[in-house]
């Protein structure tokens, strides 16, 4: 839809046009766009209208009031908003992950697509597709482009062609088959006259007349002769001189000499005497165009049609003719009925084609239904696989079909390679185990064999042995029948303690150093994933081991900066240099190293601004692709996107020098504890790829702003406050309920230590962003005494401890969770513990309330 088309349809609905509004959304990738296209064009898959995603979906919604707040209200933004996405996207506002999971494809303005939405069609929504929807009803492209063109055009063309071969074909073939049945008939006509006069010519020959008797009476016979519908169409008989020997309406020409007799009183006219001569002489006979008497009126001539045949022996020229008038009339009578008669069939034509076409359009439409109602369950069932934790294979006839990317991240091949004819003894080595899986797939790909279970040791691309359980489910297609042979990693659930026999590993830095390594020496991104999958398996042994969660977060954080440096590096390889030197900025839990094997991410990119402004466009499009590219790889690795998209694919976080500046100028400026709640995330800031001196420089920026705005750190500290620690008044710990259960959210026990390291850091240009190397530079500078330092490692440790044990160790499927801790999954020693914990922590609320407040929030 156009911008004035958005504005038409808000107006209607809600009163108000907002075209600004529209014009934000649609115009977030403008035109240019397409030169970058052009330039990238050697880059496969790249699309020019990507980052359209980050307006046209819900998550764009509170970007909206920070735009317009100050002119419409937040419910007319949000209607706008609303109504212009759903709008392009047939009633259905999508999200972020929309966009991303492989269930949605987004239909931009510039490019129509026929994608659906969707999830497995049951039988009655399939029904809907037939019997249910409107033809207007149907996505896609428009009727004049594809059913008009495709049917209802030929049709259109091949009545016109119809109409015009008889126009401009039968009937001119009409007209010049009766010229020529006109021609035909007075040749025969006059070889009749002329049949006469050899007759008195034999009589003469004979000596039975004179040659004047003969003449008179051939002449005299000739002259009576009459044809025609009137009976008025006549012989004449001219000699070769030549003069009129008899003419039966023009007797003032009878024995006049015709060498100068034109067919006109002007002298370019036509000397029909004289040209019939020359036919005569030339071939025995003739025919003549030219203008004449009309018959017995001597007042008027018309256009008349001559043949004329030579006597010999008397040297004379027989002849007759026909006026055009009287065969234009019998063309004319033949036309009517031609015409007639074509277009009656004509109108039967139409007809029947009209009749065919309804019926095209009905079969058209029901296809078109079957196609969207497949794309729909296929898309739903591809949601359903993509969102599994384990890795399938849809096979017909031996040949690999489809593989999910949780199955690439498993065995680190990409879906190309997993089509290769040799890839089963690739996936699973030759020996014992293995020998009865082979054995069976040969036979299932067969027929031969029906669906089973097994266990088996899966080999990675790397060598890596995986035990798996392999599964397989018979598919029934309309031609072929099929499988889905389904892989699951073999998990144990291990608890709080060491419970059997525990796998000793005592260098597990070394384990983790070596996951680094085989990061940046990967070769593809397919190897990077396959080499972040191990650290769920280190992370359960260090944990059941008893390693301090900072060491799990260092192993965690050094990995996920690793994959950060090489998915950049290799995106490079394929994009070509950077225009301009940049960093890669990680912020927040990123930047701390404060993470877990589930954690968002949340980054940016800072590169230095180019000589000139008009380049700037193009460069910043160049560091938005690198983003993508390197944002999504993160993704497939398990970093899910940030849903407040802070991350560097979003315009708004992939920014120069100055730019960067300018923001936390104004964030420091206009600071409010609600305004900081939104901006916390910033201020915890790390160099990870690139140019380090970049981030320095907006390092030292934000120091020199804190320390010139005095109400700065006081508004940071009330937002500190303002985060209570899950007590009640009795000092037990206060719960709420998730799903029926009563929990603790253990990241929001994390938040006040987090937010005291990050405003001492600010006070005393703490650059290193990691929580607990904040803790011990404070303790350095004696912003803490060391009783209080151990305490408060002890309550960030212990926390941490909890929060791996519930993510990793509880949940050993490695399906994504939540900080959410079930209060009663912990014995009551431990629950215990965790509330003298949590009263601790009034360690830092009472250091932040003596320093700031001296004393009092108020």
């Amino acid at each position: 839809m156009k911008i004035s088309e958005h504005a038409d349809h808000t107006e209607q609905l809600f009163g108000i046009r907002a075209e600004d509004i529209h014009k934000w959304i649609d115009g977030f990738f403008d035109h240019d766009g397409f030169d970058h296209y052009l330039r990238q064009g050697k880059i496969m898959n790249y699309d020019p209208y990507d980052h359209r995603r980050f307006r046209h979906c819900k998550e764009a919604l509170a970007e909206a009031y920070q735009e317009f707040g100050d002119k419409y209200s937040r419910s007319q933004i949000k209607n706008v908003v609303e109504t212009h996405i759903k709008d392009d996207y047939d009633g259905y506002l999508p999200s972020r992950a929309d966009f991303e999971n492989g269930t949605f494809t987004a239909k931009y303005h510039d490019a129509i697509h026929a994608e659906e939405l969707s999830a497995i069609l049951d039988a009655n929504e399939l029904a809907d597709y037939f019997n249910g929807i409107r033809d207007d009803d149907l996505p896609g492209k428009s009727f004049v482009s594809s059913f008009g063109f495709r049917i209802v055009m030929p049709t259109i063309l091949a009545i016109l062609l119809f109409v015009t071969a008889i126009i401009f074909f039968i009937v001119p073939l009409v007209e010049d088959s009766m010229e020529g049945q006109k021609r035909q008939m007075i040749k025969e006509l006059t070889s009749s006259a002329v049949s006469i006069v050899d007759s008195y010519v034999a009589l003469e020959q004979q000596g039975e007349l004179s040659l004047a008797q003969a003449q008179s009476k051939a002449a005299s016979e000739i002259e009576a002769m009459r044809y025609g519908d009137q009976n008025k169409d006549y012989f004449f008989i001219t000699d070769m001189h030549p003069r009129m020997v008899m003419h039966p309406y023009r007797q003032d020409l009878k024995g006049q000499d015709l060498t100068h007799y034109t067919d006109s009183e002007s002298t370019n006219g036509k000397q029909i005497f004289v040209e019939f001569t020359k036919l005569v002489e030339a071939e025995q006979e003739g025919y003549l165009k030219y203008l004449w008497q009309w018959k017995d009126d001597p007042d008027k001539t018309a256009k008349k049609l001559s043949y004329v045949h030579g006597v010999e022996e008397w040297q004379w020229i027989v002849g007759t003719g026909v006026y055009f008038d009287d065969v234009q009339k019998a063309i004319d009578k033949l036309e009517r009925a031609l015409f007639s008669t074509f277009f009656l069939i004509t109108l039967g034509l139409t007809a029947f084609m009209g009749y065919i076409i309804t019926q095209s359009r009905t079969i058209d439409n029901r296809k078109r239904r079957a196609e969207i109602a497949l794309h729909e369950a296929k898309d739903r069932y591809r949601a359903l696989v993509e969102s599994s934790n384990e890795g399938y294979i849809l096979e017909a006839d031996g040949d690999i079909l489809y593989s999910n990317n949780r199955l690439h991240r498993m065995v680190g091949y990409t879906d190309a390679e997993l089509k290769s004819d040799n890839i089963w003894h690739q996936l699973f080595p030759d020996n014992q185990q293995n020998a009865r899986v082979l054995q069976h797939l040969s036979l299932l790909f067969s027929h031969a064999a029906e669906p089973g279970e097994f266990e088996a040791q899966l080999q990675t691309k790397s060598g890596k042995p995986l035990d798996i359980i392999l599964s397989s489910t018979k598919l029934f297609f309309s031609e072929k029948h099929g499988h889905v042979i389904s892989f699951r990693p073999i998990t144990r659930k291990i608890y709080g303690g060491a419970y059997g026999l525990v796998k000793q590993v005592n260098d597990y830095q070394g384990l983790a150093s070596r996951i680094v390594e085989e990061i940046e020496q990967s070769d593809s991104q397919g190897h990077v994933v396959e080499s972040l999958n191990q650290l769920p398996e280190l992370v359960r042994e260090m944990i059941d081991a008893g390693s301090r969660p900072d060491n799990l977060r260092r192993a965690i954080g050094s990995a996920y900066d690793a994959a950060i440096c090489r998915f950049i590096d290799l995106s490079i390889i394929e994009l070509g240099e950077p225009p301009v030197p940049f960093s890669f900025i990680s912020f927040g839990s990123n930047a701390r190293h404060d993470m877990t094997l589930f954690s968002d991410q949340d980054n940016g990119i800072v590169f230095e601004a180019p000589d000139d402004n008009d380049s700037l466009k193009q460069v910043r499009r160049y560091f938005l692709h690198l983003a993508e590219r390197v944002c999504g790889l993160l993704n497939q690795a398990g970093y899910s996107y940030c849903e407040g998209l802070i991350m560097a694919t979003n315009h708004q976080w992939c920014l120069t020098v100055e730019e960067w500046q300018a923001n936390f100028s104004e964030w420091i400026e206009n600071a409010t504890p609600s305004t900081i709640l939104e901006l916390n995330v910033f201020f915890d800031i790390r160099a990870t790829y690139g140019e380090a001196a970049l981030v320095d420089q907006i390092q030292q920026h934000i120091v020199e702003q804190c320390h010139g705005n005095d109400a700065f750190l006081p508004n940071y500290a009330k937002n500190c406050l303002s985060y209570k620690v899950p007590l009640n008044a009795s000092q037990q710990i206060k719960t709420e309920n998730y799903d029926g259960v009563a929990s603790v959210n253990l990241k929001e026990c994390l938040r006040p230590m987090e937010i005291f390291c990050r405003i001492y850091a600010l006070k005393h240009d703490i650059r290193e962003a990691n929580t607990m190397t904040r803790l011990k530079q404070l303790a350095t500078k004696q912003e803490i005494d060391q009783n209080t330092f151990r305490e408060m490692v002890y309550i960030f440790d212990h926390i941490w401890h909890l929060r791996f044990m519930n993510q990793i160790v509880e949940y050993t499927d490695l399906r994504k969770v939540n900080d959410v801790l079930a209060i009663n999954d912990l014995t009551e020693l431990e629950q215990q513990n965790l509330r003298n914990v949590l009263i601790r922590i009034s360690l830092f609320h009472d250091k932040i309330n003596h320093d700031f407040f001296g004393g009092s929030t108020s």
